[in-house]
């Protein structure tokens, strides 16, 4: 689950455009990227007096959301007519936005972060640790 959480979190973005329309894909992106707000605000325990920033953190995550569902149906609309160029202009600017988001998302989560109490703090932790470790 944490995994989920984390990866929903961090890239919110979605790539399954070709069994739907974008719009309906769109659609339902954005109600899993509530889904995931709702359970991260969970297992991250947030109280009433982080709401405030926390507030801030679900804003960058709808926000990173939006711009990469922006992004995507741009490719799905223009994908039968781009030239290679145009192509990899669209890439570039999915792995900007991206990048621009997760500053964003980072700016938002630190300033939570740093007025966790420690016990708070090893269960953020804890969720943005992989499940798995990485291998080498």
């Amino acid at each position: 689950m944490k995994c989920i959480l984390v990866a929903a979190m961090l890239l919110c973005t979605s790539t399954c455009w070709a069994q739907a329309s974008p719009a309906a894909s769109s659609q339902r992106h954005v109600e899993t990227v509530e889904e995931h707000i709702k359970a991260l605000h969970s297992e991250l325990k947030i109280t009433p007096a982080e709401e405030d920033k926390w507030a801030k953190v679900a804003d960058a995550m709808r926000a990173n959301a939006k711009a990469i569902d922006t992004l995507l149906e741009q490719r799905h609309e223009n994908a039968e007519k781009e030239t290679a160029i145009e192509n990899l202009r669209s890439w570039a600017e999915l792995a900007q936005a991206h990048a621009d988001g997760s500053k964003a998302l980072l700016a938002a989560f630190e300033s939570l972060y740093t007025d966790m109490p420690d016990a708070q703090k090893k269960v953020a932790d804890d969720a943005f640790r992989p499940a798995e470790p990485h291998a080498k």
